[in-house]
């Protein structure tokens, strides 16, 4: 019985709403075919997990605490406490649960109680079950290498290091360390079918811990002391070494210490100095300027500023007479005339006194280049003084500079020892002193109760787990199966209908079965040739060989020429056959569609021509014109043409065809041809132009295919079989 039948159907989702409803249905409907193979996995999970509880003995857990305290006295804050960690402490607390978990303290465990000399436990029935299982199974040489391998030793006898190691592992695989960053608390759970033993070994874990840590801060104050003593012996030679070398210096180069005035008297004199020389530069550049502007004016014939002579009273009274004969010239001149004889002699006075003026000028300048020599003089009798203080201020300041670094040095060094003496002195008080952070809160004590898990929990958790197992195989399951099972799914996955559904008539020879499947053939001929404007030609394909397109199309022919139409099959895959030979399903068609009717006797309802030829002798067998010519008069002579080719992606059939054919009917056999397949043949088939007119879903398993709840007309077959029996 289908339960999700009325839910599921021909659909095609048109909103999301609807496409999740479908999806969640189909689901369902998934887990519903599948139900023995949940159930079976679900039954089996809860009896493997009854049997290991009544197997395993039970098992006892046993808890310690350790606590740890971050902080320490402080002396300075008048003995209140702060923080002596400078990470943060739920960093330093994880650190320290590994160190629990590590393999070197689970050594140190099993040695210290002796683990690993005791006897080995009798293995339990399960344990014997599968030893003696795998010594009937394997060599011992392989055994041994398998316990290698999983870690578990070789067969023969192992060192102590050996055997300690492996009672260590045995040991933190059932140790649990957890923590609590907030609280700084660690956590010990040690689980053991002996509840005395697993307090036991947690206490060991916890004390072992602990152990460690104050040797690890004894040894550490110790090397810290030592170190100190080494580095104070060092500073200590290191200062003796300094003194030595200040007191050699002076002794060297006799400098004594200038105190502060004897500092600032030194350097008045160089400023002072640097003051002069300065002046004296300004002086020779003064100088020079005048000599240049003089010696430039001289040369252009004019006469130098009285600026640059210098105020010289003698080239000033030349200037004037100068002036006063040119004025003499000019009014004689302009009264007499150029012929007189006083024009002449004016003319020799003013000569005379131009040529006094240019012998005053040439001296003058001749002046000024004494003074510019005497200024540069003086400038480098002031440099020379100045580079003297000036070398021996820079040698006084080296030599004081030289004795501050040693006496730094000195002060330096002292200052190392005395931290280094009293870091010393301060390690060796507190060496014994120093407290281990973490403590022992709660000790483990024996426990009474066992730890395992209660037998319900454990069935439960077996069955969810059995039902998700099955569940998700049987999703792997249905996922892997891609054919086609129900008609319904050609409209939802390639949009093209199916128009008829044949049951698989080599399970069903006779009886109510092949009236089911005769009806099936006329229900798929309705559909493909209506009463009004029929095709002539139809091409009947396949995505893959061996869907049963031979099967169909004498199927259909049959169902037409009882219906009193010319039919013609045209066999078109290349196949080699003895002229005359049958096909094996003839001989099934004639139990449940018989050939018969108001033809005569000695005529063939269905007329069929077979191609003779194969692909390679056979290329152009649909481009030959004696191919168009036979069609032409077949399309003359018949009503249908049924014209079978090979498969389409196998195969041009199909598009040499093309122009010839009204429709298709692709064949499609049940739950065998993959669904992307399918789809590709059809995309190739829209691609060529060719109008597919409905799909065939041949070979129908109808009692397999009530296991897929599928809901179409194959639902109707099985349920109204009574049908075929009341009209038989």
């Amino acid at each position: 019985m289908d339960f999700f039948s009325e839910m599921r159907g021909s659909r095609q989702p048109a909103t999301l709403s609807s496409h999740y409803d479908a999806v969640s249905f189909d689901f369902l409907a998934m887990l519903w075919q599948r139900r023995v193979l949940i159930l079976s996995m679900a039954c089996g999970s809860m009896l493997i997990a009854a049997l290991a509880t009544m197997i395993m003995p039970p098992r006892y857990a046993a808890d310690l605490v350790l606590q740890f305290d971050f902080t320490r006295e402080d002396a300075t804050s008048g003995g209140g406490k702060s923080s002596s960690v400078a990470l943060d402490a739920s960093t330093l607390v994880e650190s320290e649960a590994r160190i629990i978990r590590s393999l070197a303290t689970a050594r140190a465990v099993a040695s210290r109680m002796g683990l690993d000399s005791e006897p080995e436990k009798p293995a339990s029935s399960l344990s014997g079950l599968l030893a003696g299982a795998a010594e009937l199974i394997f060599s011992s040489p392989v055994r041994n290498r398998i316990r290698d391998f999983l870690g578990l030793g070789g067969a023969g006898p192992m060192t102590v290091p050996a055997r300690r190691d492996i009672v260590a592992q045995k040991l933190l695989s059932s140790l649990t360390v957890s923590n609590d960053a907030k609280a700084y608390l660690i956590t010990l759970k040690y689980q053991d079918t002996d509840p005395d033993r697993a307090a036991r070994i947690v206490n060991a874990f916890g004390i072992e811990y602990l152990r460690r840590k104050m040797e690890a801060t004894a040894s550490a104050s110790q090397r810290s002391s030592q170190w100190f003593g080494l580095q104070a012996q060092e500073a200590r030679t290191n200062l003796v070494r300094i003194d030595k070398e200040i007191e050699d210096f002076r002794i060297r180069t006799g400098f004594v210490e200038l105190g502060q005035d004897g500092a600032d008297m030194q350097q008045q004199q160089l400023r002072d100095m640097l003051a002069q020389l300065n002046a004296a530069s300004v002086t020779r550049l003064a100088e020079e300027t005048r000599l240049h502007r003089a010696q430039v004016s001289l040369a252009a014939g004019n006469v130098p500023q009285a600026t640059d002579l210098g105020g010289s009273p003698v080239v000033q009274a030349l200037l004037d007479e100068e002036g006063k004969a040119r004025r003499a010239l000019d009014e004689m001149v302009s009264s007499a005339g150029d012929r007189h004889p006083a024009v002449a002699r004016l003319k020799l006075t003013l000569t005379s006194v131009q040529e006094r003026l240019k012998k005053q000028l040439v001296q003058s300048v001749a002046n000024i280049e004494t003074d510019v020599q005497a200024a540069r003089a003086a400038e480098a009798a002031l440099s020379l003084r100045v580079a003297a203080l000036q070398t021996k201020s820079i040698e006084s300041r080296g030599l004081e500079g030289q004795l501050k670094t040693l006496q730094a040095e000195a002060t330096a060094a002292r200052d190392r020892l005395k931290q280094l003496s009293d870091a010393q002195q301060q390690s060796s008080a507190v060496s014994e002193l120093r407290p281990v952070v973490a403590q022992i809160l709660a000790p483990a004590e024996v426990p009474s109760l066992p730890a395992s898990a209660s037998p319900t929990l454990v069935l439960g958790l077996a069955l969810m787990g059995g039902l998700a197992a099955g569940a998700s195989l049987s999703y792997a399951l249905e996922k892997r199966d891609r054919g086609f099972r129900s008609e319904n799914e050609f409209a939802a996955e390639t949009r093209v209908n199916c128009v008829g559904l044949l049951p698989n008539l080599e399970h069903y020879p006779s009886g109510l079965e092949s009236l089911v499947f005769a009806e099936a053939v006329r229900s798929t001929v309705a559909g493909m040739f209506p009463p009004t404007n029929p095709p002539k030609v139809v091409l009947i394909t396949s995505s893959a060989p061996g869907e049963g397109k031979s099967f169909v199309a004498s199927a259909m022919a049959r169902v037409l020429a009882k219906m009193g139409q010319r039919v013609l099959v045209v066999d078109g895959s290349p196949r080699r056959l003895l002229l005359g030979e049958n096909f094996p399903h003839e001989a099934l068609l004639d139990q449940c569609l018989p050939q018969g009717g108001d033809v005569a006797a000695d005529a063939t309802p269905v007329a069929t021509v077979r191609r003779a030829s194969g692909l390679r002798d056979g290329q152009n067998v649909y481009s030959n014109p004696a191919f168009e010519a036979m069609l032409r008069e077949a399309r003359a002579r018949y009503d249908i043409i049924l014209f079978e080719v090979a498969p389409v992606l196998l195969s041009a059939d199909s598009a040499l065809l093309r122009e010839h054919a009204d429709t298709v009917l692709h064949v499609v056999k049940w739950n065998d041809t993959r669904k992307t397949t399918v789809a590709t043949t059809l995309d190739h088939l829209a691609r060529l132009g060719l109008d597919v007119g409905g799909i065939v879903l041949n070979c129908v398993d109808l009692e397999e295919q009530g296991r897929y709840n599928a809901s179409d007309r194959g639902q109707i077959y099985r349920d109204y079989k009574s049908f075929y029996q009341a009209s038989a």
